[in-house]
């Protein structure tokens, strides 16, 4: 069982010191500082919640649902084209990559696909 741990332990680290990693945490470190995308950020969640909101209201094909949709969707959009935001997405994507390609090296006999988990 020690060696399961100290195995842990040394993917953990070799994880924490790969350069995909390191990107992705230093772009979600500027990310969070910068105040544009900060911005866009809280406008999303405002448009997600009231379209949440607007879900309780009001009938799915109404007017107001399909505006509060839209909404949600211009602000979801602006957020994901803000320059550093698409940085931090393409960077997500190769860290989630690798994170599957672990999950399948060390569960593949246990017929555990977290790909199809996550479609």
């Amino acid at each position: 069982m020690n060696d399961i741990y100290q195995l842990s332990y040394e993917l953990k680290d070799m994880l924490s010191q790969d350069e995909r990693v390191l990107l992705l945490n230093k772009l979600e470190k500027e990310m969070t500082i910068n105040e544009e995308a900060m911005k866009l950020a809280y406008q999303k969640d405002l448009a997600v919640s009231n379209y949440s909101d607007m879900l309780n209201h009001f009938d799915e094909n109404s007017e107001e649902i399909k505006a509060a949709h839209h909404q949600m969707f211009l602000a979801k959009d602006a957020l994901d084209n803000h320059p550093l935001v698409r940085d931090y997405l393409n960077a997500y994507k190769k860290v989630r990559e690798l994170y599957f390609e672990i999950n399948d090296i060390l569960f593949s006999n246990l017929n555990v696909n977290l790909r199809e988990c996550h479609k």
